[in-house]
């Protein structure tokens, strides 16, 4: 187990782990299943489950990269590919590595570094390290529901 000197990034880590994996889960099951995707309304990562899948998985490295830009201390050695059919066809290894360079890159970032500093993101936000890490626990979180009340209700 990594050591981190922030008990609050470990928590966050802990539950974005838990968080990813589900969606994984749900995701192919969600595949398997042959269920059509919600209406796309012009976003491409709605286009079809592998892009949804893809989506996800480039979404928990990016916010790794973009917190790492931010601390300071960028994240050079991660898998940047942007190929759906490779992110999918190794979508746990894919996972496993960004969950890994996540405890790699953030076990020695403190606790007035997640708090203190307030940055702008791509969309013009405000937004703490503290904050995008809440996000990326919520994001998979939110796209395993969806695809989970579509399994369930067919909507």
């Amino acid at each position: 187990m990594t050591e981190f000197t922030s008990r609050a990034i470990r928590s966050l880590l802990e539950l974005h782990e838990a968080e990813l994996r589900a969606f994984l889960a749900t995701w192919r099951r969600y595949a398997r299943a042959g269920v059509p995707m919600p209406e796309a309304h012009g976003d491409e990562d709605y286009e079809s489950i592998d892009r949804l899948g893809t989506h996800v998985l480039k979404a928990a490295r990016n916010f790794l990269v973009r917190i790492t830009e931010w601390l300071g201390r960028p994240a050079a050695d991660l898998d940047m590919t942007e190929d759906v059919a490779e992110i999918v066809a190794s979508a746990d290894a894919f996972a496993d590595a960004v969950l890994e360079g996540y405890r790699r890159h953030l076990a020695s970032a403190t606790d007035e570094e997640l708090e203190a500093q307030v940055h702008k993101t791509r969309l013009g936000r405000l937004m703490s390290i503290e904050m995008l890490l809440e996000h990326a626990v919520v994001h998979p979180m939110r796209h395993r529901v969806q695809l989970e009340r579509i399994l369930t209700n067919g909507s």
